[in-house]
């Protein structure tokens, strides 16, 4: 087969190529785990390259495999449509940068992790993912996510000598476990009401398909991280290492994404009337709490994490809005929403995986990410502090940076919806939705502030951050590829709109939401770029006529301005924390100290704290709950003779034979 077939036909080909390499890392891992990462890194990104090319070359394909690769009634089927390979190119992307960040990164790792297991692990997720993503029947989706769950839950537990990590593992493996039931069990009612495991044949709709579609909805929205099934998230991201985490955040939890919308918005899906306002309310309820307890966190890594679940109600918001669309027969609602969701999963995609990069290169650097602690690092590590400021622009959604186009589509869908609503209310929801959005964007804009300024700017809090320098070559290149692309996806919006039509546009409809991007993005960028240009050739000339000239700041009678005169991460985000206090309790405690402590403190400390009722008033009371039973219940039937074992498995059994039968 020469080049030209390859690039234009060759599906199978670079599939099988992005298989091979996957699969030798894997076995290479497990047999020398104590290898270089070179050899480990170019097969990871190798394979990763191939998936994104199998994401341009187009076309739609169809593979089954043959005897005897098959799962009980049906054969392990593949499909490849332009949804799936939107959702490849996003994995091929980070994938490529995370094999070149991350060999310098486990370098600070090597004596605590196998490096080579950790490698064997990131390529089985990467071809999990990938099978999830063109998998074409339940049953074959099923064992990928499967394989998905239990390689990331092994990456999550990387550090597994330290106790933090050991439960941060065990909480993201119960949360995948109880996702995956809840999957399950949408996935046997829609066989039960089709007769077929291909998800070709699941179309339903009414109240029929409400029980299949929420049950899926769950499952699915518990590995995305949507409130209130996102207690996993930010425990999970702190303890896995910076890689993994821009991995999952990035592209893993867009697989459920991908998910809903394959079984719920396009194609043959579950047509339930009440599935797209729960989504969407869920969706704006997400991404409010997301941003608010993001930026409550002192923990980079914890506040990357809540951020993420934010933009997972953003994304859910524009997939509600799809279905309410297609419920009421409206297909530029619809293809506004769908659209909306479509780019910003990408776009997010790109300026998590960034922003995680960036914290894996400050912790790796400083062995800290309490913000805190760090402090100055612009002038230690400039290529590092310049990536996560566009990645943080872009999270703002700042013009013309990828997350302005994604966002600016939303408000259009929203804007829609407040114009053709069915009814009063619907008018109204749109309108509120429009300030709900607005809201969550100035949240978002203080919490990376924050971050930016805290970590970046003035002086180091820390003999760490005072002594920190910029990350190795592999560190270097990986962010900036990241970050031209965070501003090439924000210029080139109407570029990636074209893909997006092809999904988004009804058989048989024209593409209506095509002028929804009505800002000039590139003459816009110029102008930005010229004006940037143009103050800072000013600023340069005005510097060589006047030469600096140093001055003592007016310190207020205690001397010389130092770290502790400085802003902290609690200080800048009190004012909005206080506003938002009832929510989650909000609180700060003063210890003075001294024998005139009124009027002459000795010692001054303050300390702030919140309480997360969802975690505190109902997941903990839950846990509690499973363990008594545990303890009273299940150790009992454990510790019982090898009789009631086997009473016990011919009752199952009976029952499994029963259940098949009827």
């Amino acid at each position: 087969m020469s080049l030209p077939e390859l690039l234009s036909g060759g599906f199978r080909f670079w599939c099988g190529a992005a298989l091979l390499a996957w699969t030798t890392v894997v076995v290479i891992g497990f047999i020398a785990r104590r290898s270089s990462s070179f050899i480990f890194s170019t097969l990871v990104g190798l394979g990763s390259l191939f998936l994104l090319i199998t994401s341009i070359i187009g076309g739609n394909y169809n593979i089954r495999l043959p005897l005897p690769l098959f799962l009980g009634p049906t054969a392990f089927h593949f499909m490849a449509d332009p949804l799936g390979r939107w959702f490849l190119a996003a994995i091929g992307i980070v994938g490529i940068t995370a094999a070149i960040f991350t060999p310098a990164y486990l370098h600070h790792l090597r004596k605590q992790v196998s490096i080579g297991l950790v490698w064997a692990f990131i390529a089985m997720l990467m071809a999990s993912m990938a099978a999830v993503i063109l998998a074409a029947n339940a049953l074959t989706f099923l064992v990928a996510w499967e394989m998905m769950a239990l390689s990331s839950f092994a990456l999550v537990a990387t550090n597994h000598q330290q106790r933090s990590v050991q439960r941060a593992a065990m909480v993201y493996l119960g949360a995948t476990r109880t996702g995956t039931m809840f999957l399950m069990g949408g996935f046997f009612w829609a066989y039960h009401l089709t007769g077929s495991w291909e998800f070709a044949d699941w179309s339903l709709h009414g109240i029929v398909a409400l029980g299949p579609a929420l049950l899926i909805f769950v499952g699915l929205a518990t590995k995305a991280g949507c409130w209130p099934f996102h207690l996993w998230l930010p425990i999970a991201h702190p303890a896995a290492p910076a890689p993994v985490s821009a991995i999952m955040s990035g592209v893993m939890i867009k697989t459920a994404i991908y998910a809903m919308i394959r079984f719920l918005v396009i194609g043959p899906h579950l047509d339930a009337p009440l599935v797209g306002p729960i989504i969407l309310i869920l969706g704006a309820i997400s991404a409010f709490w997301g941003v608010l307890f993001a930026l409550l966190q002192h923990d980079l890594k914890r506040l990357l994490a809540y951020s993420s679940v934010e933009n997972i109600g953003i994304i859910l918001m524009g997939l509600g809005i799809a279905i309410v669309g297609n419920t009421n027969h409206s297909p530029l609602l619809a293809q506004l929403g769908l659209a909306a969701a479509l780019l910003h999963t990408m776009n997010h995609a790109v300026f998590k995986s960034l922003l995680f990069l960036g914290m894996g290169v400050v912790d790796a650097r400083t062995h800290t990410r309490n913000a805190e602690c760090l402090g100055g690092l612009i002038r230690r590590m400039p290529w590092t502090a310049a990536s996560f400021i566009i990645g943080s622009a872009s999270i703002c959604a700042f013009p013309p940076l990828s997350g302005f186009a994604s966002e600016w589509i939303l408000y259009n869908g929203m804007f829609s919806l407040a114009q053709q609503g069915a009814s009063a209310g619907v008018r109204l929801s749109g309108i509120l939705l429009m300030g709900w959005l607005g809201l969550i964007g100035a949240l978002a804009l203080a919490c990376f502030v924050k971050a930016v300024g805290i970590v970046f700017l003035g002086l180091p809090r820390s003999e760490q951050a005072a002594h920190a320098k910029e990350g190795s070559t592999g560190m270097i290149v990986a962010q900036c590829i990241l970050a031209v692309l965070c501003i090439l996806f924000g210029i080139g919006s109407y570029l990636m709109l074209i893909p997006i039509g092809t999904i988004a546009s009804l058989p048989g409809k024209p593409l209506l939401f095509a002028n929804s991007l009505t800002l000039p993005l590139p003459s816009l960028a110029l102008i930005l770029a010229a004006t940037i240009g143009s103050i800072a050739a000013l600023l340069f000339a005005l510097a060589r006529k006047r030469p600096s000239r140093e001055y003592i700041t007016w310190e207020c009678g205690f001397g010389d301005l130092g770290p502790r005169m400085q802003y902290t991460a609690s200080s800048f985000a009190q004012p909005i924390s206080r506003l938002f206090g009832g929510i989650y309790r909000y609180g700060v405690k003063l210890d003075i100290r001294g024998n005139d402590r009124r009027h002459f403190p000795e010692e001054v400390h303050v300390e702030s704290g919140y309480e997360p009722y969802l975690e505190t008033r109902v997941y903990t009371p839950l846990l509690n709950l499973i363990y008594k039973a545990a303890g009273s219940f299940i150790m009992r039937v454990q510790a019982g003779s090898i009789r009631q074992y086997l009473i016990s498995l011919v009752i199952a059994l009976v029952l499994l034979i029963f259940m098949g039968y009827r």
